[in-house]
């Protein structure tokens, strides 16, 4: 009970310090034309959503994801605040469930909560999840990811992996539902293989494949099969007529690093940055030098990490590049850098940088005023990601006064006092 007291009070902080860092996007209008896009989309599958059943290919089309939008659609229809709220709770509860899986890989409280206070506060991916209704993809996607590999890993831990156990279970249906949001389950094998690998004697020495590990597997290629056969098929690696199989492993290796870049350099081409601060477009530069440096830092901090470092930080490090790899396996034409891409990967970068200041201010500990030093880089990277999120939501509030916005939102009003209407 002691327990469970503590964590429903972290809960509900890590819950009450999302709603007030991020309060002004509850005023938020609508001003991407993909969201209107999606509520247009769930306006036709509100008046017949058993549409989604008449054909097997939609089952692995990300059906979960659609119906989730016909749900909030008939709760809040045009109203953007509503969403808004949906979106927040779902990343206050993504900051608890890591908070959750850091405690139980760490047994400390004392760095669960720090790691938990910083993906709340969306560092590593700055919250442009979310700004939109359509963010609330990866962020229904990471509660399904994170919490169905909690569920998986206590299994583990808790019940040496038994097929009965009702933690086993419980990963398995949302290890399913995740593949219905979106084909990330073997992302999710991946960080099951590093766990095993990394708590390999905690685990009593248990296989690294045993039948539960089977059963996963071969759900996840039953899907992935499935998928390709029947689902709408997602971007793969594509390879022009000029690129070979070398230089095309090349990009994917450059846009790996670009993106773990992000989590610490966040600049890219954009309105924002040409009318930011010059502070700003000075760094940006610099942007050749900086991000060099930050990648043979974070080379070498893998490198030593792994090495050198505890199971737990071992695999959180293969986390962090696991959960980005799939992303770079994709050549887009356009925004093909996005920081939304971020939202699962952070979870690592935060726990590393928690992980981190914990460690120091236990070397410090004797120095009253010292031990707080390792804390500044954490509260910069808090610093640049409200500031940068405030940043985002002004250009936002400007994007929802063009023109094209105004049109399509008149015209799904009109759609909705229309009254039914029969869908093609």
């Amino acid at each position: 009970m002691r327990h469970f007291k503590r964590h429903l009070l972290v809960f509900l902080g890590l819950e009450a310090l999302v709603f007030v860092a991020y309060s002004r996007l509850l005023s938020l209008p609508l001003w991407s034309p993909l969201d209107l896009e999606i509520l247009h989309d769930a306006l036709l599958l509100s008046r017949d959503p058993a549409v989604l059943l008449q054909h097997i290919g939609s089952i692995f089309s990300q059906p979960l994801l659609q119906l989730f939008f016909v749900g909030e659609f008939r709760l809040f229809g045009l109203d953007p605040g509503g969403y808004m709220v949906v979106s927040l709770v779902l990343h206050g509860l993504n900051a608890f469930v890591v908070y959750m899986l850091v405690n139980m890989l760490f047994h400390r409280t004392g760095m669960a909560i720090p790691a938990a206070l910083l993906f709340a506060l969306s560092v590593g991916h700055y919250g442009k999840v979310l700004l939109t209704i359509s963010g609330q993809e990866p962020l229904l996607l990471g509660f399904l990811y994170l919490f169905g590999l909690y569920a998986l890993i206590r299994g583990d831990f808790k019940h040496h992996g038994r097929l009965s156990s009702p933690w086993f279970l419980l990963g398995l249906l949302l290890f399913g539902l995740a593949g219905l949001a979106r084909p990330a389950l073997f992302s999710i094998l991946f960080c099951l293989v590093a766990y095993r690998f990394f708590f390999f004697k905690e685990r009593g020495g248990r296989g690294m494949f045993p039948p539960s590990m089977i059963i996963l597997i071969t759900v996840g290629v039953l899907f992935a099969v499935c998928q390709q056969l029947w689902g709408f098929r997602h971007p793969v690696i594509r390879f022009s007529p000029d690129e070979t199989v070398f230089t095309s492993i090349w990009l994917i290796i450059k846009t790996l690093f670009r993106y773990l870049n992000l989590m610490v350099f966040p600049m890219q081409v954009s309105s924002l940055l040409t009318s930011s601060h010059p502070v700003v477009q000075f760094l940006y530069e610099w942007r050749v030098l900086i991000r060099s440096l930050v990648s043979l830092a974070i080379i070498s901090f893998s490198f030593f990490g792994i090495v050198f470092g505890s199971r737990s930080l071992r695999f959180f490090i293969a986390w962090t590049f696991i959960t980005v790899v799939p992303f770079s396996l994709t050549h887009s034409t356009e925004d093909w850098l996005n920081l939304q891409y971020l939202y699962l990967a952070s979870v690592g970068f935060c726990v590393i940088l928690a992980a981190g200041a914990t460690g120091c201010q236990g070397l410090l500990e004797a120095h009253r005023i010292r031990r707080w030093i390792p804390w500044i880089g954490p509260l910069l990277f808090v610093a640049m990601t409200l500031t940068l999120n405030q940043q985002l939501t002004g250009q936002s509030y400007t994007a929802s006064q063009k023109a094209d916005v105004k049109a399509m939102k008149a015209m799904l009003e009109d759609q909705i006092r229309s009254g039914p209407l029969s869908r093609p």
